[in-house]
C-alpha cells in the first residue's frame, strides 16, 4: 500500500479510536494514530496522508482548530470529523471550514465509516482522473498548436512558391497585346494557375488550369503542371511555326493528362490553352473540360467561344480539338475558372449568362470585371477565383 493511502486518526477516546482504526485497517488502509490535537498536528505533513479523521472534542485543543491548521497546511487533504450529537453546531462550522464529511459518535456500524471514506476516495480518484485528462488535453493542445505552426510555415512557403511561379501582371507584349490576371484563392493556396509567354515575336501562348479540390495538394499539382510544361519546352521548341501550332497545343494537353494519370493523386484538372498569332490576328485554342468556356469581347459584344474536350487526368484520351477564332483590330479575351460562377446564383445556364453580361459590361477589362464581381472583397470565397484576360486595342 502506498504512502498516499495512509490515514491519520486523531482521537483521544480509546474505544472509539480502536473501533475506527480497526475498521480502516480492514478496508486496507495504513492508520497512524494520535491521541491529542498537538500530537496529530505534529505528525501531519502535506502529502503524507490521503485522509485525516479527527475528533472535535480533544483534550488539549478543539477539533475545529486542528481542522483549521490542517487545511491551512494542505487545503486539498480531506478531513472527516468525529462528533457527538451535542456538537451539531460544531459540525456545521467544521463543514464551513472545509471538512469533507462527519461521523456521529458513538459509531456502532463500520458501514458508516466505509461509506464516508469510500465517498471521499472515489471523489479523489475522480479528481485525479480529471486532472490527468486536463493535463493530457493541454499536452495535445500544445502539440496541435505546434503542428498548426508547422503547417502555417509550410503553407506560407507554398504560397511564396506559387506566387513566384506566376507571371507578372499586367504584362505588355509586342503588337499591343496585354496579358493580366487576378487569382484569389479560397484557402491559403490556390488550385488555379495561369501562365503566359511570348514565343518568337509572333505568338503569345497562355493557359488557365483549374485543379480539382483546394489547398496544398491542389496547389502542388499546379506546380507539377507548370514544371511539366517547362520540361516540354526544354525538350523541343513550341509555338515557333504556324504549321505546328495545333500539335503544340495538343501536346501540352496530352502531357498534362499523362502526368496526372501517372501520379495517382486522384486529382484532375480543367484547362484552357491557346496561342495568339499576332501577325495573322488569329486565336488558336483548345478546351479541356473548362467551364465556363472563354469569352471573346469585340465591338459586337461578348460571346462564349465554342470548345469541348474531356478534363485532364481522368481519361486516356481527351478528344480535344484545336479551334480558331479570327480577331478584329480591337478585342479582349476573358477566361475564368469555375469558381467565378460561384459568385452568382441560379442554375449553370443562368450563372453563365450573368457572367457573360458582366464581361460584356466590363468590355473585357480585368479591373472593371473584378470590381463588378466583388472579387477583391475580404469575405471568404467559396472556391478559388481566377480571371485571365488578354486584350489588344
Amino acid at each position: 500500500m502506498g504512502e498516499r493511502q495512509s490515514l491519520l486518526l486523531i482521537e483521544a477516546d480509546q474505544p472509539s479510536r480502536d473501533f475506527v482504526r480497526q475498521s480502516l485497517v480492514r478496508q486496507g488502509f495504513s492508520v497512524t494514530l494520535a491521541q491529542s490535537g498537538l500530537e496529530g498536528i505534529g505528525q501531519f505533513a502535506p502529502g503524507l496522508f490521503m485522509l485525516v479523521v479527527t475528533d472535535l472534542h480533544l483534550p488539549d485543543m478543539g477539533g475545529l482548530e486542528v481542522l483549521r491548521k490542517i487545511k491551512q497546511a494542505s487545503p486539498e487533504t480531506p478531513v472527516v470529523v468525529l462528533a457527538s450529537n451535542s456538537e451539531v453546531s460544531d459540525v456545521v462550522q467544521a463543514l464551513r471550514l472545509g471538512a469533507s464529511d462527519y461521523l456521529l459518535k458513538p459509531i456502532e456500524d463500520e458501514a458508516v465509516i466505509e461509506h464516508a471514506v469510500s465517498r471521499i476516495t472515489d471523489a479523489q480518484k475522480m479528481a485525479r482522473e480529471n486532472r490527468d485528462y486536463r493535463e493530457a488535453l493541454e499536452r495535445r493542445n500544445r502539440e496541435l498548436r505546434d503542428h498548426v505552426e508547422v503547417l502555417q510555415r509550410d503553407q506560407e512557403a507554398g504560397r511564396l512558391l506559387q506566387q513566384h511561379l506566376l507571371p507578372r501582371t499586367p504584362y505588355q507584349y509586342p503588337a499591343g497585346i496585354e496579358a493580366a490576371y487576378r487569382l484569389v484563392p479560397s484557402l491559403f493556396l490556390s488550385g488555379d494557375f495561369i501562365d503566359y509567354g511570348l514565343f518568337g515575336e509572333r505568338f503569345v501562348a497562355f493557359y488557365l488550369v483549374d485543379v480539382s479540390g483546394h489547398g496544398v495538394s491542389s496547389a502542388l499539382v499546379t506546380a507539377l503542371i507548370k514544371h511539366s510544361i517547362m520540361h516540354l519546352l526544354r525538350e523541343r521548341p513550341l509555338f515557333t511555326h504556324l504549321d505546328t501550332l495545333h500539335d503544340d497545343l495538343l501536346d501540352i494537353l496530352q502531357t498534362i493528362n499523362r502526368e496526372l494519370l501517372s501520379t495517382r493523386l486522384d486529382k484532375h484538372a480543367t484547362m484552357f490553352v491557346g496561342a495568339i498569332d499576332s501577325r495573322a490576328r488569329k486565336l488558336h485554342y483548345a478546351v479541356a473540360g473548362q467551364v465556363p468556356t472563354p469569352a471573346l469581347v469585340t465591338n459586337q459584344g461578348a460571346e462564349w467561344l465554342p470548345g469541348k474536350g474531356r478534363p485532364l487526368g481522368l481519361f486516356e484520351r481527351g478528344n480535344w480539338q484545336v479551334l480558331e477564332a479570327t480577331l478584329p483590330s480591337s478585342w479582349s479575351l476573358v477566361a475564368c475558372s469555375d469558381g467565378v460562377l460561384e459568385l452568382f446564383s441560379g442554375d449553370l445556364l443562368e450563372r453563365e449568362q450573368e457572367l457573360l453580361s458582366a464581361i460584356n459590361a466590363s468590355r473585357g477589362d480585368l479591373d472593371s470585371l473584378c470590381s463588378a464581381l466583388h472579387v477583391d472583397t475580404s469575405e471568404p470565397l467559396p472556391d478559388d477565383v481566377t480571371i485571365l484576360t488578354l486584350r489588344q486595342s
